[in-house]
């Protein structure tokens, strides 16, 4: 059976390493309708979403945080107009971030730079319009302090949006635990625990939405997908690296579709 250790592999820094090849953005294009260069589970509707929160406010300064190599945040700033930071800890996909800014013309309205987001964000108070954390919360060491913080950068009439695709629903057992979390720090929590910590740091919760069924949708396209190229992917990424994204890939998807561990939209507002 497998371990922890034995479940563990660099995920990001290879994934970005291999961004840009025609083989993933095609695996992108078929599991998700569309190649925004995403990676995550987050869908068009939710990226539609998204954009309507942007063109509530004229000239949204959104901050996209752990936004990875950007495309989905580049993507609503080409799509919008709205000014645009995004900040991730893994310099590699910052670097991919610059390079598609400017490829799109993006670069006068549009800032990458690394950054710990489990730190305290090195902006001013009342810097933003929206903030938006994509299934990066799980990641983060204190998701307290950083609601705090991210209420502090927010100005007053500000939202947030977030996701965390980690809330335990059901019985998991410790090896799919293992495998869920191979991809780095990772936090579990009970249902309750995020609308906590929002309601704690200030915020007023505007919706919150169950998006488990969509992640178990997107997991078993990315498996599918993945697998009808598996020699080509093995080649690309090498044999154990494909092995261990197809188990995970396969565990976050039954996971998910048995109703075990969820994942939760949350719209939340800062009083004007």
């Amino acid at each position: 059976m497998p371990n922890q250790e034995s479940d563990r592999y660099e995920f990001y820094s290879a994934q970005y390493a291999r961004f840009g090849s025609k083989l993933a953005a095609e695996v992108r294009r078929e599991a998700y309708g569309e190649d925004l260069g995403q990676q995550g589970w987050r869908t068009l509707d939710e990226q539609n979403e998204i954009i309507t929160l942007i063109k509530q406010k004229p000239n949204t300064h959104l901050l996209d945080i752990a936004c990875g190599s950007g495309g989905p945040a580049l993507a609503l700033a080409a799509r919008t107009g709205c000014k645009l930071t995004g900040i991730d800890i893994e310099a590699a996909g910052i670097a991919q971030a610059k390079d598609l800014s400017a490829a799109l013309g993006l670069g006068e309205v549009v800032n990458f730079l690394v950054a710990d987001c489990s730190q305290r964000l090195p902006f001013e108070e009342t810097a933003f319009d929206l903030v938006t954390c994509i299934d990066a919360i799980l990641h983060l060491k204190d998701r307290y302090a950083a609601l705090r913080d991210w209420f502090r950068i927010l100005r007053p009439g500000g939202k947030l949006l977030l996701t965390d695709a980690a809330v335990l629903t059901g019985a998991v057992s410790k090896q799919e635990l293992d495998i869920r979390a191979s991809q780095g720090e990772f936090s579990f929590v009970p249902p309750g625990v995020n609308e906590k910590a929002i309601a704690s740091a200030g915020f007023q919760l505007k919706k919150s939405a169950d998006t488990t069924q969509a992640t178990a949708d997107i997991a078993l396209k990315l498996h599918a997908t993945r697998k009808s190229r598996s020699q080509a992917l093995q080649d690309e990424e090498g044999a154990e690296w494909f092995a261990k994204r197809q188990r995970f890939l396969q565990t976050t998807a039954e996971l998910a579709a048995t109703g075990r561990l969820s994942r939760f939209l949350y719209i939340a507002q800062k009083p004007e």
